[in-house]
């Protein structure tokens, strides 16, 4: 019974796959519109490119890769949902607290200082305002960039990219200039 249950698991695990690649990983959405739609964590991405591999690592359905050339670990762009980050606060109250250090704020100060040493030194953070989702940029010192969305439930959506430009994440995600 034990090895049907893992046969199972295996094909579900592949059938969602399929389906996410295929049915809405990674279409087109109007024949005069070439650039894939990408689908994920409940929103809808458009990629200003083709991409040569898409992966799911593991087959883990909280993480996408998208591989724009053949050099290994470089040139990506990856979806992830993520843990909360600090307990203490929500995903959106954490992220405005590193945006703006000065504010008062009910997150865990250390955990705010450890993360704005990380992803907001010696690059400023910067909140790109929406009615439905903020966005919160980062740039690290080895040229990552990444965009973090607090998304309802606390649930956490990361970008990250090695060779998006600011401004592509910003078209990305819909919050331009």
């Amino acid at each position: 019974m034990g090895l049907n249950r893992i046969k199972i698991g295996l094909m579900a695990t592949a059938a969602a796959l399929l389906v996410l690649i295929f049915g809405t990983g990674c279409q087109h959405s109007r024949p005069d519109h070439p650039e894939p739609t990408v689908l994920f964590a409940g929103l809808s991405f458009s990629l200003p490119a083709q991409p040569k591999v898409i992966a799911m690592p593991n087959g883990r359905g909280d993480f996408l890769v998208f591989k724009y050339s053949n050099q290994r670990g470089k040139d990506y762009l990856a979806f992830s949902q993520e843990a909360v980050i600090d307990n203490s606060c929500s995903s959106e109250a954490f992220f405005q607290a590193v945006v703006n250090l000065a504010a008062h704020s009910l997150c865990n100060a250390q955990a705010v200082r450890v993360f704005t040493q990380q992803f907001a030194d010696p690059y400023p953070a910067e909140l790109w305002p929406s009615a439905k989702h903020n966005a919160y940029y980062f740039q690290s010192n080895d040229q990552r960039r990444f965009v973090f969305i607090p998304l309802a439930a606390d649930q956490l959506l990361k970008i990250d990219s090695d060779f998006f430009s600011k401004q592509q994440l910003r078209d990305l995600v819909g919050y331009s200039d």
